[in-house]
């Protein structure tokens, strides 16, 4: 899954601190680099042109950094709109005749939160050519006007059908959250008061193809956070419950969900492999201890064959001599559990 950051010219970020972003998320390996040429307050800065020109100069330099330069134009009367070194995200004012007519030359990207299937299917008939064509969710400044979930998740359904990549915007927590309102950048509302870190786990649970860091200048911590999700895997913090370390060896590792779905229990296939390699045993605890919503345990020696199983409670289940708690995902990440589908892969940040 790829990733990427934004760079703003004229709101109060200077060149230099937006040059030093750019080398050090390149050095993190990202590659989307996001800016917009309809920021009004931005617009009105002295230096905005000269600054953004900079920013583009610099992301565009292929000798140093690897990045696909986005800009955000509503028409093709932006100055800007033609450098080469862009692939414009067209937001308003684009006919479906102009788009496709775009797309046999040059990379576009389309406004993800506002695409429908019947423009697709215009554009499809129009020979566009969608291998050009990404998709870029809006952000929302004003806070409660972010995306549902649900509405995300049939936006992306219905690019993917026509092969068409989805990407999403996360806000900063602990960086600089952008200006005028300073309530972060994101695409879901769900998002705004998550930390960098979990809301990029989170779309990535979702299934999004790309995410930027909608504001302009996040820590250097939380890039190296969300530079490190991967897009095919669920991860949870889980707090540990247990010093034994065979244990936190097997949840150290990476598992997928068994494809026959249980009703009370996730069931990890693996757990069981992951113990005969280490060739112990998992000790039973000395008082075993009731299961509930978000406990991760590990069948003990008494289960016989299924020593070494790993589950994800999802239900209120009794106490089992059998079966060890050995740790318990934080409160606030319980809820990516339902996107651990059959065959998913997902795995557990150890605290």
């Amino acid at each position: 899954m790829q990733k990427g950051i934004s760079i703003y010219a004229g709101l109060g970020y200077t060149v230099q601190e937006n040059i030093e972003l750019i080398k050090f998320a390149s050095s993190l390996g990202m590659t989307y680099l996001f800016t917009s040429a309809q920021i009004p307050e931005a617009a009105e800065s002295d230096h905005f042109w000269d600054d953004l020109l900079t920013i583009l100069t610099t992301a565009a330099d292929k000798d140093n950094f690897n990045y696909e330069i986005i800009l955000d134009v509503s028409s093709e009367d932006s100055p800007i709109f033609d450098l080469e070194v862009v692939t414009p995200r067209l937001d308003d004012g684009f006919a479906a005749p102009r788009i496709a007519q775009l797309s046999q030359t040059r990379k576009i990207q389309l406004n993800a939160s506002t695409v429908t299937e019947d423009l697709l299917t215009e554009l499809k008939n129009l020979d566009a050519n969608f291998d050009n064509m990404t998709a870029l969710h809006n952000f929302y400044p004003r806070p409660y006007t972010g995306l549902d979930s649900y509405f995300f998740i049939h936006q992306n359904k219905i690019l993917h059908n026509f092969g068409i990549a989805a990407g999403a915007f996360i806000p900063t927590l602990d960086g600089k959250r952008r200006p005028p309102l300073g309530e972060g950048l994101t695409t879901l509302e769900d998002c705004r008061n998550f930390s960098a870190d979990l809301s990029a786990r989170y779309l990535a649970a979702l299934g999004t193809d790309f995410i930027i860091i909608g504001d302009g200048m996040p820590t250097f911590g939380e890039c190296e956070a969300v530079s490190k999700v991967e897009g095919d895997e669920v991860i949870l913090t889980a707090k540990m419950l247990t010093d034994d370390e065979i244990t936190k060896e097997i949840l150290s590792k990476t598992f997928t969900r068994r494809p026959d779905v249980a009703k009370s229990v996730i069931r990890a296939v693996e757990g069981r492999q992951f113990l005969k390699s280490l060739g112990a045993n998992i000790k039973p605890d000395d008082s075993p201890k009731q299961r509930s919503f978000g406990d991760i345990t590990v069948d003990n020696s008494n289960f016989g064959r299924y020593e070494g199983e790993v589950q994800i409670i999802d239900d209120e289940l009794p106490a089992d001599s059998r079966v060890n708690v050995a740790a318990h995902i934080v409160d606030e990440e319980f809820f990516l559990t339902k996107y651990i589908n059959p065959r998913q892969k997902f795995s557990f940040n150890l605290i």
